[in-house]
């Protein structure tokens, strides 16, 4: 039987899939023509349980980190500061419960989850990111580290 992490993260990573191919991403999946992304580490918390995913929309490689508002609200996370693959610091996405006001409109955002896009170039683009959930005082409460190719334009 599989254990509740990795039943959360099959669920989870179904629910990403969910909202690329809802949100007007030309990526359906983690595994899809124009994306590929495995997750190669995490960390203790259950906040970052979705994971992260490159996808592909309008030609623009975006990183999506789905979040639950609860597990928000209960870790007291702040933001998800976006690390490349010499784990310099790249981005920092500010997070809120209060976001799920603005997520409720988009296309693919189930209620009670948050959807944060990072826009990190064209594709063809390939690359390894860690994403921490941190607290206000910079307290990281939990966190994965994914990897991610997103090809050149292809037809089916």
């Amino acid at each position: 039987m599989p254990s509740r992490r990795q039943l959360l993260a099959a669920v989870s990573a179904a629910t990403v899939a969910g909202f690329a191919g809802c949100s007007g991403s030309e990526s359906g999946g983690s595994d899809t023509v124009d994306c590929h992304t495995s997750a190669v580490e995490h960390g203790e918390g259950g906040v970052l349980d979705g994971g992260a995913q490159g996808t592909v929309e309008s030609g623009t490689v975006r990183l999506a980190v789905p979040l639950s508002v609860d597990d928000v609200r209960e870790n007291d996370v702040d933001a998800l500061e976006v690390y490349d693959a010499a784990d310099d610091l790249a981005h920092v996405i500010p997070v809120s419960p209060a976001d799920a006001g603005v997520m409720a409109n988009k296309v693919g955002v189930a209620e009670g989850n948050l959807l944060y896009e990072q826009s990190l170039g064209d594709r063809p683009l390939h690359g390894r990111y860690r994403v921490a959930a941190v607290t206000e005082t910079g307290v990281t409460v939990d966190s994965v580290t994914v990897e991610f190719n997103c090809f050149t334009d292809v037809s089916d």
